[in-house]
């Protein structure tokens, strides 16, 4: 993906907003719009595209969904009776490990090729999904799910999780998985639930 300054916006468990610069050359700073701007420019087809031709919310069994609608098996959670506790502060020990991240894998599919609703068709920003599934902490597992027809709910271009960063489209076009509106400004990917706070950390270096 070509250069730029970017807004990275958090969605699903965490929360955050800063700014990042991808590697590679000279950055411009980007436009910086409000929801409304971003919206007052979608035309009734930008919105056509980048909306869903499914529902995420439930599975046609009526079964819970996680982030990208895989569905989530609740009476057999990996986390359930689990107890509260406090951890140490991810940032500092991120930098304590000193990850390094694993090769990136490509496999990229043609969902849905939109183009982004910007200047320079370039995305202006990223959103962060958390999948939230307590029994899956396979990107593999969540982008299968995906590319085996779950697109058609809910799609991103990448996975991440403790041991991989997986690609299943590309960034210069849109995904499906922020509204129609974020949709045609923001790559996204998925953070994947962690089975530990080792794990989490991993996926949180790797994220970033």
């Amino acid at each position: 993906m070509k250069q730029k300054w970017i807004k990275l916006s958090i969605s699903g468990a965490l929360f955050l907003s800063a700014s990042v610069m991808l590697l590679n050359g000279q950055a411009s700073a980007a436009t910086v719009m409000t929801p409304d701007q971003m919206k007052s420019q979608l035309t009734e087809q930008d919105i056509k595209e980048a909306t869903p031709t499914g529902s995420k919310e439930t599975d046609s069994d009526g079964k819970a969904t996680d982030d990208i609608g895989m569905p989530i098996e609740t009476k057999s959670s990996a986390f359930s009776g689990e107890i509260s506790r406090s951890y140490p502060n991810v940032n500092n020990y991120i930098l304590q490990k000193n990850y390094q991240h694993p090769n990136i894998t490509q496999e990229l599919h043609t969902f849905s090729m939109f183009g982004y609703k910007t200047d320079d068709v370039l995305p202006s920003g990223v959103a962060v999904h958390y999948t939230d599934n307590p029994n899956n902490f396979s990107a593999r597992s969540e982008a299968d799910y995906e590319i085996n027809g779950g697109w058609q709910s809910a799609f991103v271009h990448t996975f991440i999780d403790a041991g991989s960063i997986l690609s299943i489209h590309e960034t210069n076009y849109g995904a499906w998985g922020s509204g129609a509106i974020g949709n045609k400004y923001f790559t996204q990917f998925e953070m994947v639930t962690a089975r530990n706070f080792e794990d989490f950390a991993k996926t949180t270096s790797y994220s970033a």
